[in-house]
């Protein structure tokens, strides 16, 4: 979750930390509306609620927990600050792309392809205002450990990155022309299915030529 929960002694003031919630909900609704309706449907007061629960970090807290957090001054800062961590966090999130970038070797496959130039989008799509914890890039590609779906928003970012990262690793370990002679044999169709290329790989690993060094 993004965001620490207040480490403070004492109960929070359950009252003062809900009313600072529907304040903090109010505002940026208001946002959201500059320009346009002076209203929200429930259905997008609902996604504006946890876009916000996201930013403070309290998306899957308990009462009590999100109470710690909503229990301030001004939650409206609270939120800014929560909005200013995602940010870095995007940007971090850019920094692994392209590390995950650099190690992929050249192996055609269109999900893959389309995949990655999506989460390099990242920063361009991902609406942290309105939308925190919704994920803003089309990931067709599947990877060979699934990411737990109930992350949101960069939380799921980082973690699908993590892994395609490890998988983009193993591969980088072989010569591209023995993985794509592999992957010729075993799956023809590679390039435009909506296959992982690491499961394929694996079963051949002995049929694989290591990368050479340097």
């Amino acid at each position: 979750m993004t965001g620490t929960i207040s480490a403070r002694g004492g109960a929070p003031d359950f009252a003062r930390a809900s009313d600072n919630f529907a304040r903090l909900v109010t505002h940026v609704a208001s946002l959201y509306c500059a320009g346009g309706s002076s209203s929200v449907s429930v259905c997008e007061a609902n996604e504006l609620a946890a876009s916000v629960a996201y930013s403070l970090g309290i998306a899957h807290a308990t009462p009590e927990e999100a109470a710690r957090v909503l229990d301030v001054d001004d939650p409206i800062v609270l939120w800014h600050d929560g909005i200013d961590a995602l940010n870095r966090r995007i940007d971090d999130v850019l920094a692994l792309w392209r590390e995950v970038v650099a190690v992929m070797p050249p192996i055609r496959n269109m999900a893959l392809r389309d995949t990655l130039a999506s989460l390099g989008e990242v920063k361009k799509r991902y609406d942290v205002y309105f939308a925190a914890h919704e994920v803003p890039c089309d990931i067709d590609y599947q990877l060979s450990e699934p990411v737990d779906p109930g992350l949101m928003g960069v939380d799921y970012l980082e973690a699908w990155l993590a892994q395609l990262l490890a998988e983009a690793r193993w591969i980088a370990r072989f010569d591209v022309g023995s993985c794509v002679a592999v992957l010729e044999r075993a799956c023809p169709d590679y390039r435009g299915l909506h296959v992982n290329l690491y499961d394929l790989l694996l079963p051949h690993e002995g049929e694989l030529v290591p990368a050479r060094a340097g």
